[in-house]
């Protein structure tokens, strides 16, 4: 994902799917694991800073 994106969590799960075939066919070879590994790691990261974000609105419009 290019710096300049608006980072999408669909967008985001859609991806983390496609690596997660990929890696379920056998067809990846250890030195494109590491790179796709670490592209799943920045999406999760992310995806998990997302949903931080959205359960502080939430808790703010409950109090």
């Amino acid at each position: 994902m290019a710096k300049n994106e608006k980072f999408s969590y669909e967008d985001a799960k859609k991806r983390l799917d496609q690596i997660l075939m990929e890696i379920d066919s056998g067809k990846v070879g250890i030195d494109e694991l590491e790179v796709i590994l670490a592209e799943a790691k920045e999406l999760v990261e992310k995806s998990l800073q997302k949903l931080s974000n959205a359960e502080k609105i939430i808790l703010k419009w409950e109090s």
